[in-house]
């Protein structure tokens, strides 16, 4: 499909992973704001919408209570969409258990940004996360400078305040863009600035969201903000 000279073209196949509740994407225009960030066209972006809902809207009557809708954008503008019943990388009971992964180089996002069709980057990180034993691997830099989680945003709570990494190097994550649309609601202050690994340790809370999974606790590292922005993606769900 054709753009406009003022919409340049996605350079790389795009991908977003969206919750499906009662027929509908729970998330959807927070996804939407991110395909058109990452440079997809009006046009393509309208038929790859209309190929989402419309595939979201044939589970509407299916017995699971979610489901997974997975929607990839390629560079040429075709959009290929998914839907199945799986569970999240975050459906962990009693907490993730997180492991810090030390990168040499910054993930490989497209520009302008958005989140790459190919994960191997986050992937690599992931396994070596599974391979001591913990379910999320915690990505950081050279500087000591936390980047991302290998599939979910990371968050620290501290003096009341939610802080989180700035993208990039982060993914613009949707679950963060969330989050701070519903922060005034939810009498949440939200700050995004880089932090350290020995910050991340230290803080009141740590907690992980994605779009799919929700909002899921570090081990034992809950807190009242942590419950404040579970019960955003809790009322989400339920519309």
């Amino acid at each position: 499909m054709p753009h406009t000279p003022d919409e340049p073209p996605n350079v790389v196949a795009l991908k977003e992973t969206c919750r499906v509740v009662g027929g509908k994407v729970a998330l959807w225009p927070w996804h939407r704001a991110r395909l058109a960030g990452a440079g997809v066209s009006a046009e393509v972006l309208a038929a790859a919408e209309k190929l989402a809902l419309e595939a979201a809207a044939e589970w509407a009557d299916a017995p699971t209570r979610r489901a997974r809708l997975t929607l990839v954008v390629d560079a040429d503008g075709h959009a290929e969409v998914a839907v199945e019943q799986r569970l999240s990388s975050l459906d962990v009971p009693g907490g993730i258990l997180v492991a810090r992964v030390d990168v040499a180089e910054q993930p490989p996002l497209p520009s302008p940004a958005g989140k790459p069709a190919s994960r191997a980057w986050w992937d690599a990180a992931h396994k070596r996360a599974e391979a001591s034993h913990a379910h999320q691997a915690v990505m950081v830099a050279a500087d000591g400078s936390v980047i991302d989680g290998s599939t979910a945003a990371v968050w620290i709570a501290e003096n009341g305040e939610l802080i989180t990494p700035p993208a990039p190097p982060a993914i613009p994550s949707v679950s963060v863009a969330f989050v701070k649309a519903g922060a005034k609601r939810a009498s949440l202050s939200v700050r995004v600035e880089p932090f350290s690994w020995e910050r991340f340790e230290a803080a009141d809370e740590a907690f992980l969201t994605n779009a799919f999974g929700g909002a899921v606790a570090v081990r034992g590292r809950g807190g009242a903000l942590f419950s404040a922005v579970c019960g955003l993606f809790d009322e989400a769900w339920q519309r």
